[in-house]
């Protein structure tokens, strides 16, 4: 007889088959394994990328952490040991102390390169990498080779790729000032991202193996003496450049923007720079990057997030100054009118209240917000790191308990269906007795 047929014949077998269907139901329910993300609108590129130069925020809702060991800043040598701290520099550079580190100069065939001692220890970060590429005394203004940003899985040696080595694993954004192909206007900011085999050729300047990238004539030298390069890199993929040419404060130009860009897992960052017949001056004037976190401590996950959390962070910081130029405005007429216009006083009082009511609004909607994140994500919005690790505990020991009750039914099952079957093998019998 098949086990259909026993499952019919046997009500207690059924009830067991019920209550272990709905058990999994609820399992799969209690803990949201239904449930999936949807998107929400986002803002543009530019706008994301310039709203996160913000550093001097007196509220920042968007958590960002300086990585130091990829960082630089004048002076570059550690006092002690007399090497550029946390990094490894390789070839023709000079250190001028309180200036720039200088990777190539007006020479013939020079290469180096500097790479990061310790990898980059964060999945969303943004970077801002300060730099001057300049020859003004080349003959028809003709300078090689340029400036080259890497993001590689490990330091490279001095190759003939910018100064690395060709056949790299990761990103490079390479700043090409010299056309060696047919196509394209240079200076050209070219975009490869590698995968250990494929290799770029510099007869075609990487056509063939080019990711993105645009033309940044003025890369070169630049009347303001500096160029800034500005880097997003977010988890999902999100990649964003801008550069600032003039030296206009938060004159940015996007370059590119990608959303599907995924960096090495271990990921070390690299400068370098080489000449060929012709040459230029690179100097690395300053470079700082910052970790990009949310309000509960992980990283930024998306774009979406991160629009989000900006759109958070500027409300709050408009009604914070709002109530700051109030503030201001009571001081001022304080000291001109000793405190004696009483008509112009209520009217900032009443404004005054009203600022503060919008304060305490975002406040408590961005309070709101996290108290959700962490009922979606804990199942209680006041849930602490104790709380957590206790909630943690009871869930393995659900876990635990619904294995044995499933152990337990299945035992219980196979009891029924082993009386059942010696119950029919004994009417067999008798039948044939």
């Amino acid at each position: 007889m098949s086990f259909r047929r026993t499952l019919q014949g046997s009500k207690p077998l059924q009830s067991i088959l019920t209550i272990t269907v709905l058990l999994l139901i609820y399992i799969l329910y209690h803990f949201n394994w239904f449930n999936f993300l949807n998107s929400s609108s986002i803002s543009t590129p530019e706008e994301i990328n310039s709203l996160l130069q913000n550093k001097d925020t007196s509220v920042v809702i968007l958590k960002k952490t300086e990585l130091v060991s990829q960082g630089l800043q004048r002076p570059f040598l550690d006092e002690s040991l007399f090497h550029v701290r946390n990094w490894n520099l390789h070839g023709n550079s000079l250190v001028e102390n309180d200036k720039y580190i200088r990777l190539t100069s007006t020479a013939p065939h020079l290469a180096s390169n500097m790479f990061s001692k310790m990898p980059i220890e964060a999945e969303s970060f943004e970077m801002e990498l300060t730099f001057h590429i300049h020859n003004e005394d080349a003959k028809h203004g003709l300078v090689g080779d340029g400036l080259a940003v890497w993001f590689l899985d490990k330091p490279s040696n001095i190759g003939d790729v910018f100064g690395i080595e060709n056949g790299f694993n990761g990103l490079g954004i390479m700043m090409d000032t010299y056309k060696n192909g047919k196509r394209g206007t240079f200076p050209f900011v070219n975009l490869m991202l590698g995968d250990g085999q494929t290799y770029y050729n510099k007869g075609t300047d990487g056509y063939e193996t080019r990711l993105a990238g645009c033309t940044a004539k003025d890369i070169l030298n630049p009347s303001s003496k500096e160029t800034k390069m500005r880097l997003v890199y977010i988890k999902n993929g999100y990649l964003s450049i801008d550069f600032n040419f003039y030296g206009k404060h938060e004159d940015w130009t996007n370059c590119v923007t990608l959303t599907d860009v995924k960096l090495p897992h271990v990921k070390y960052l690299g400068l370098s720079a080489e000449t060929g017949q012709l040459f230029e001056n690179v100097d690395i004037i300053e470079n700082k990057i910052f970790a990009l976190y949310k309000p509960d401590g992980n990283f930024v996950e998306s774009i979406d997030e991160l629009d989000d959390l900006i759109k958070e962070q500027n409300e709050y910081e408009e009604v914070t100054n709002s109530l700051q130029d109030i503030n201001a405005k009571v001081e001022n007429i304080k000291s001109k009118t000793g405190g004696r216009n009483r008509a112009f006083k209520r009217k900032l009082s009443s404004q005054r209240r009203r600022t503060l009511k919008r304060l305490q609004n975002a406040e408590k909607r961005i309070k709101e917000k996290e108290k959700l994140a962490r009922l979606q994500k804990y199942g209680d919005e006041d849930a602490t790191f104790f709380k957590r690790i206790f909630r943690t505990i009871l869930w393995f020991l659900k876990i635990i308990i619904y294995l044995a009750i499933f152990i337990i039914l299945c035992w219980f099952a196979l009891i029924i269906y082993r009386v059942q079957k010696q119950k029919r093998k004994q009417k067999s019998t008798g039948l044939l007795d």
